[in-house]
């Protein structure tokens, strides 16, 4: 995720989640909502590709973490990579895997790193709100793609309604995630990441609003764009 003068993370963001490299697998801790999370992100790449199984797909996951989304692909059959630049991260999804019997590639490294290789499908979940440069992100990723491929994310949009609910509440009052997760300048607005995709020759721009019930500890699709929005994009 960096070009010559560009890195994709800052050492603030890997002091951030270093931090938090233990937590990663407890379903009751900092990570309790990405847990959650999962069902909805898997029905949205399962509708979308119109398979209930991913049988034999090559998914690179940028930003794995703990490999939370890395580990479900893999049971449905996919061939799945796992890259983050955090080094503790890696470790810990490694680890997790060897324990689960699961064979997925993980490395620790950036995007720009991988070379000669070609995926049908790149997910990139709870990333791009972290991420300096998001452009050089889906340049880089429209050319590891195949063609016809699938570029999935999911990520916070830029709005009142996420200042007030994304940041304030969820990370000051309810501290559904630790303070200081996510910053205001780095939330997305869906027509410019939309943007963004387009003129990197993706096509079809698809989005869909999800809402998160703190109580309950579970998502569900919505209208409502304004706060967490998934998507998927093709390449051309």
């Amino acid at each position: 995720m960096k070009s010559k003068n560009f890195k994709s993370t800052d050492a603030k963001t890997l002091s951030f989640f270093d931090k938090l490299s233990n937590e990663w697998w407890d379903e009751e801790g900092s990570f309790r909502a990405l847990h959650s999370y999962n069902l909805i992100r898997l029905n949205f790449i399962k509708n979308k590709i119109a398979k209930s199984s991913l049988k034999n797909l090559r998914i690179l996951d940028i930003g794995c973490g703990g490999g939370i989304l890395c580990e479900p692909l893999t049971r449905l059959g996919a061939i799945v990579t796992g890259i983050d630049t955090n080094e503790k991260a890696i470790r810990v999804a490694k680890n997790h895997a060897n324990e689960k019997n699961l064979k997925i590639t993980y490395k620790n490294l950036e995007l720009e790193q991988i070379k000669n290789e070609k995926f049908d499908i790149i997910t990139c979940m709870e990333v791009l709100e972290h991420v300096d440069d998001v452009a050089n992100v889906i340049s880089l990723s429209q050319k590891l793609l195949t063609k016809n491929g699938y570029f999935f994310g999911s990520t916070i949009n830029k709005s009142l309604s996420s200042y007030f609910l994304a940041l304030l509440v969820a990370e000051n009052i309810l501290k559904l995630v630790p303070k200081g997760t996510h910053e205001w300048r780095k939330l997305l607005r869906p027509n410019h990441l939309k943007k963004l995709f387009l003129q990197n020759n993706f096509h079809d721009f698809q989005i869909k609003g999800v809402l998160y019930n703190p109580f309950k500890n579970k998502w569900r699709y919505s209208n409502n764009t304004k706060i967490n929005y998934i998507f998927s994009v093709s390449n051309s």
